[in-house]
């Protein structure tokens, strides 16, 4: 069962295009690593949040990801750019079907 994995982070004041350039160099190898399914980044307005939701074939290979990622370096040239350490999360899918909420008016 594949895994969602959401990952926050808080870039340096001022680098958050810099900091999403340097991610878009980076994607192409991302998506070429055995197991990785998606990726959408998201940028949130008039702050310096970035948010990562990326879904694997298993945590595991997940970490398989981060470990070769830190060996090439990417990692500690990412780290440059970050105000703080990033928030990980890893969630798996609890339901499949599209809920309906009846008891609320929109």
């Amino acid at each position: 069962m594949s895994v969602t994995v959401i990952l926050e982070a808080e870039v340096k004041q001022g680098q958050k295009h810099n900091f999403l350039s340097f991610l878009s160099n980076l994607l192409p190898e991302t998506h070429k690593f055995k197991g990785f399914i998606d990726i959408t980044i998201y940028s949130e307005e008039n702050t310096d949040l970035i948010l990562f939701i990326s879904k694997w074939e298993s945590f595991d290979i997940y970490q398989q990801y981060l470990q070769w990622r830190c060996e090439t370096g990417d990692m500690a040239s990412l780290g440059e750019f970050l105000a703080q350490p990033p928030k990980f999360r890893q969630l798996s899918q609890a339901i499949s079907d599209e809920l309906t909420v009846n008891c609320v008016d929109y």
